[in-house]
C-alpha cells in the first residue's frame, strides 16, 4: 500500500491542507473546518489515492481541532496531535522568510514524513472535550482576572471611581463564576471517572485542579507512552551540549502547558511535606548533593508518573 501523508493547519474556521505521496510534490487545499465539509474531502482523497494508507498530522490547537479529530478517529485514519512548541521551531526552519498558513501545513506535512507508523495513533475522546470546556474556561477567567488586577496596579494613580467601582465588581463575579465552575468540573470528573476520588487519597499531594489538567491529557493521549506524555507536558530533561568544551548543565525541556507545571509544582511542594514516598525520594537526593530544584523536578516527574499509572490502573479496574 502507499503511504499518504496530509498535514493540516487548523484555524477557527478552515483547514489548509497539504497532501504528499512522495514527499517532493504538494498538493495543497483550504477547506471548511465543518464536519460535511471535512467528510467530503476524506471521499475526495479515497478516490484520487486509490490503494493508499493516510497519515495525517496537525496542531493542537485548543478545540478547533476536535472535529477533524473526532472524524479522522471515526473514519479510521491513522492521525497524530503534533506538540505546538516543537512544530514551530520546525517549521521557523523550514520557511525562514514567509509564514502562510498553506506554508504550514506542507510543513506538517514533510514533518509527519519523519515519524514511525507507530507514533500515529492519536485518538478523540468526548470525556476529554467535555473536561476541556471547563478546564478551558476556568483558566480564561483566571487570566482575564490577573488581567485586571495588573491594570488596577497600572492605574493606581489614576482614581476614577466610576470605573474602579466596575472592575470591583466585575473581578468579585469572575471568581464567583471561576468558584462555581471549579466545583462542577470536580464534580463532573468524578462522575466520569469515580475512581479518582480514591486516587486523589492515595497520592497526597495531589489535588483535583491537578487531575482536571492531567486527565484530559492522558484521555486525548491515552496510546502514547509515559515517556512520551513527559516530554509532552515539558518534563522531560533538555540537554545542550557542542562538541568536547560545551556541555550546559541539564534542564527542565518547558514544551507544553506552563499550567500544568506550575499546578505539578504546587502539588509536589504540598507532596513533600505530607507524602512520605515523595518527601523520601527529595530528601535522599538533596542529601546526596543534587541541587534542590533538580530534585523538586524528579519529584515532579514521580508524581506525574504516580498519576498516569493510578489512573489508568483504575480504567482497568473499572
Amino acid at each position: 500500500m502507499r503511504k499518504v501523508f496530509v498535514g493540516v493547519d487548523v484555524a477557527k474556521d478552515k483547514l489548509d491542507i497539504s497532501i504528499t505521496l512522495d514527499g517532493l510534490k504538494y498538493d495543497t487545499l483550504q477547506i471548511l473546518n465543518k464536519e460535511g465539509s471535512i467528510l467530503d474531502f476524506f471521499v475526495y482523497l479515497k478516490n484520487t489515492y486509490k490503494k493508499s494508507d493516510f497519515y495525517f498530522g496537525y496542531e493542537a490547537t485548543s478545540n478547533y481541532m476536535h472535529v477533524l479529530q473526532k472524524l479522522l478517529t471515526q473514519n479510521g485514519f491513522s492521525h497524530i496531535m503534533i506538540n505546538p512548541y516543537m512544530m514551530s521551531h520546525y517549521l521557523r526552519h523550514l520557511n525562514s522568510r514567509k509564514k502562510t498558513d498553506i506554508l504550514d501545513s506542507v510543513g506538517i506535512a514533510k514533518f509527519i514524513q519523519t515519524l514511525d507508523q507507530e507514533d500515529f495513533k492519536t485518538v478523540f475522546n468526548q470525556s476529554e472535550k467535555s473536561l476541556r470546556k471547563y478546564t478551558s474556561t476556568i483558566n480564561l477567567l483566571r487570566k482575564l482576572d490577573t488581567q485586571l488586577s495588573n491594570f488596577v496596579h497600572s492605574q493606581k494613580d489614576n482614581p476614577i471611581p466610576l470605573i474602579d467601582l466596575l472592575i470591583v465588581s466585575l473581578r468579585a463575579k469572575i471568581k464567583e463564576v471561576k468558584k462555581e465552575l471549579e466545583k462542577e468540573a470536580e464534580k463532573v470528573l468524578k462522575e466520569l471517572f469515580p475512581h479518582v476520588i480514591e486516587l486523589q487519597k492515595q497520592i497526597k499531594g495531589v489535588g483535583f485542579a491537578l487531575l482536571l489538567e492531567l486527565i484530559p491529557i492522558f484521555l486525548k493521549s491515552h496510546n502514547y507512552t509515559l515517556k512520551q506524555l513527559q516530554s509532552f507536558v515539558g518534563l522531560s530533561p533538555r540537554l545542550y551540549e557542542s562538541g568536547s568544551s560545551v556541555r550546559k548543565k541539564e534542564t527542565m525541556s518547558k514544551r507544553g502547558s506552563s499550567l500544568v507545571r506550575k499546578l505539578l509544582y504546587l502539588s509536589t511542594l504540598s507532596a513533600i511535606r505530607h507524602n512520605e514516598i515523595i518527601r523520601e525520594k527529595y530528601l535522599r537526593m538533596v542529601a546526596s548533593g543534587k541541587n534542590k530544584m533538580v530534585s523538586i523536578v524528579a519529584c515532579m516527574s514521580h508524581l506525574f508518573r504516580a498519576v498516569y499509572i493510578k489512573f489508568h490502573q483504575g480504567l482497568v479496574n473499572a
